[in-house]
């Protein structure tokens, strides 16, 4: 993202975006407002903007309508949807469609600050992919993992917010000799503009090896066949550029919010996952560098463990054990836990030594 960032603040209620306006740009931040969704896109038609703050729900045009016509203008942008009403709908249809968040009104303007340095913090991924073989579900699958996700068709005219903003991960999605040399051509540009190489992952149909002596010869790359997975693009993106992600089960309740809130300060990304069956369901679908587990009464913790060093054997596990029911599967499995009542410092302290802070 540039360094002054350009900021769309589209909503019908006068009041809050001219209030919001204000305040963003005595922060620093350059800003344009629009009062309906038609009016935000003849903007977005003229100008660049890096953020996109809008109200769902409008007259003429939806905030999510807003949105997705924007993203067409440009891929880049991150949207952060704005509601005073429960539109779950509505709510579940932004997310799914790729905004950043979505702030229930009223908020705190500290709320909206901590979004932004939230979203500037992020590493940036591109995926470019021209007959959607990379579908929507892993798209935002980067993004819940902590990733800015721009996509976009391989076409040059449409990808040109590559060239203004460096990515720190590159997926292209390759079917065919055109894409190849489209490829190439996008790969020369980047190198000839930043100098040093982005971590890039490339997806064939089909193995061509002359292609791929071509691409080695640009830069450095990581060729998969037909798919990829989550643990594959964080693996080769890395630790020194994101926040590290930890896996919450059972605990999404009012009684783990401060340990929630400490763990968010400490700069860590935290997945919330209601239950251990659940993280199990979703685990091609997500990564985390460390799990936390609040230990119900009818967890097995031998299984649970034995299970998850086989599925991810680079994660380390934390367990919040609420009683003595379980205390011996994990002595005798080696696993780091603390029982009931507990201070917040030592979970942090337990999750640094397993990262090896």
């Amino acid at each position: 993202m540039t360094d002054k960032l350009k900021i769309l603040i589209v909503d019908d209620e006068d009041s809050l975006r001219f209030s919001l306006a204000s305040i963003l740009e005595l922060e620093g931040y350059e800003v344009k407002t629009a009062e309906d969704g038609y009016k935000a896109i003849e903007l977005a038609k003229k100008e660049n903007f890096d953020i996109l703050f809008s109200d769902i729900r409008m007259p003429g045009i939806t905030g999510n309508e807003t949105f997705k016509e924007i993203k067409k203008i440009k891929p880049d942008i991150i949207g952060v949807m704005m509601t005073a009403y429960a539109l779950n709908d509505l709510i579940i249809d932004a997310l799914n469609t790729g905004a950043f968040a979505c702030l229930s009104k009223p908020f705190e303007i500290e709320t909206v600050l901590s979004t932004i340095k939230d979203i500037t913090t992020r590493p940036f991924a591109v995926v470019i992919d021209k007959n959607e073989n990379i579908n929507q579900r892993f798209l935002n699958s980067l993004k819940n993992c902590g990733l800015n996700v721009a996509s976009s068709e391989i076409d040059s005219e449409k990808i040109d917010f590559m060239f203004k903003h460096k990515p720190d991960i590159l997926i292209i999605s390759v079917n065919s000799q055109e894409a190849e040399t489209q490829t190439e051509n996008i790969l020369k540009k980047l190198k000839e503009l930043f100098g040093k190489d982005i971590k890039t992952i490339i997806i064939e149909k089909e193995k061509n090896n002359s292609f791929i002596t071509n691409v080695e010869k640009i830069t450095p790359a990581i060729f998969f066949e037909k798919h990829i997975n989550i643990k594959e693009v964080f693996t080769i993106l890395g630790k020194e550029k994101r926040k590290l992600n930890i896996a919450m089960v059972n605990m999404d309740n009012e009684d783990f919010e401060p340990l929630n809130n400490a763990l968010e300060k400490a700069g860590f990304h935290l997945l919330h996952y209601p239950n251990c069956e659940k993280l199990f369901e979703e685990l091609s679908n997500s990564f985390f560098d460390v799990a936390l587990v609040n230990v119900k009464i009818d967890t097995n913790i031998s299984d649970f463990h034995d299970k998850l060093q086989k599925q991810m054997p680079d994660t380390g596990a934390v367990y919040i054990l609420n009683d003595d029911k379980n205390l011996e599967s994990v002595k005798q499995k080696g696993c780091f836990y603390l029982t009931k009542p507990f201070e917040i410092e030592s979970v942090i302290n337990l999750i640094n030594k397993i990262l090896g802070k």
